[in-house]
């Protein structure tokens, strides 16, 4: 009779704030995704050609939300949020604005993880890589 040993890998599941990290994006897929769903509303580069609904994301990391654009009505919701946009706020909130800031008029969400990393990656690499 012999006895034969087997390795077994070990998992190690991380939660906390990392569970909201944005994972690696692709910036052009993001970019893609951004002029066909996102630029009939908001701008994300100065002559874009979008922003006719929301406010402009120009220089959209490190910022508060609720303020940026001075040609945009923030919500009170948005403003009162306390939030600063960064990886981790803005993947909670672009996955569920509504959840995430209740009251705010941002109507339309981006639901498949893939895709609000690629936008991410997008706004990070207008912002010099911030995070």
């Amino acid at each position: 009779m012999s006895i034969r040993l087997f390795a077994v890998p070990l998992v190690l599941f991380v939660i906390g704030d990392a569970a909201y990290a944005a994972g690696p994006g692709d910036a052009a897929a993001g970019k893609a995704y951004f002029t066909q769903m996102c630029r009939q509303c908001h701008s994300a580069q100065p002559g874009d050609g979008g922003g006719e609904i929301g406010p402009s994301l120009v220089g959209l990391f490190g910022r508060p939300a609720g303020v940026g654009d001075p040609r945009f009505d923030y919500s009170q919701a948005l403003t009162d949020s306390k939030l600063v946009w960064n990886l981790q706020t803005l993947d909670r909130f672009l996955a569920n604005p509504a959840a995430t800031v209740p009251g705010t008029t941002m109507a339309q969400a981006i639901p498949v993880k893939k895709d609000r990393d690629n936008v991410i990656a997008y706004f990070q690499s207008l912002s010099g890589g911030a995070k």
